[in-house]
């Protein structure tokens, strides 16, 4: 359960980010990846609010977890763990119409220095993700609608 709660919680936290996208940004692409960015942010400064902005009401993931269960996940996390620091690598992202589809790699620690150190990054959480992002286009922002994951290392 406690790998479950930090593989939710960081991908929360990098999704969280959306809330900083901007409508004046030339490409759907480019909106995406704003708002993945946003979400690394967010999860790193422990803002479970600018977190949940960015998840949609019809949230759910392969675990079959919903919005409020995530919520609750992520404070969990947030109590467990005082220091959270990301490293992301978009793998791919493809948009057709309103959805995106996005293969995120993630590597997760306690300190800086364990996502950016090759030596420590073996002890790092190192994660799989699949997003699937719906554009709300009244609003003109990307919500996270599902993911999937796995841990990176199996």
């Amino acid at each position: 359960m406690y790998i479950i709660m930090k593989i939710l919680i960081s991908l929360l936290l990098v999704i969280s980010l959306s809330a900083c996208s901007n409508s004046d940004l030339s490409t759907p692409e480019d909106r995406v990846r704003t708002v993945l960015q946003a979400i690394e942010l967010a999860a790193e400064e422990r803002s479970l609010s600018s977190l949940m902005d960015n998840i949609s009401d019809g949230y759910s993931d392969h675990r079959g977890h919903s919005k409020d269960d995530i919520r609750r996940l992520v404070q969990l996390h947030y109590i467990r763990n005082q220091n959270i620091h990301i490293l992301s690598t978009i793998q791919s992202l493809n948009i057709e119409g309103n959805t995106a589809t996005v293969e995120l790699s993630t590597i997760m620690a306690a300190t800086e220095e364990g996502v950016l150190n090759n030596n420590k990054r073996l002890r790092a959480n190192s994660h799989n993700f699949s997003i699937v992002l719906i554009e709300d286009v009244s609003e003109q922002i990307w919500l996270v609608e599902s993911v999937s994951w796995q841990r990176g290392w199996e």
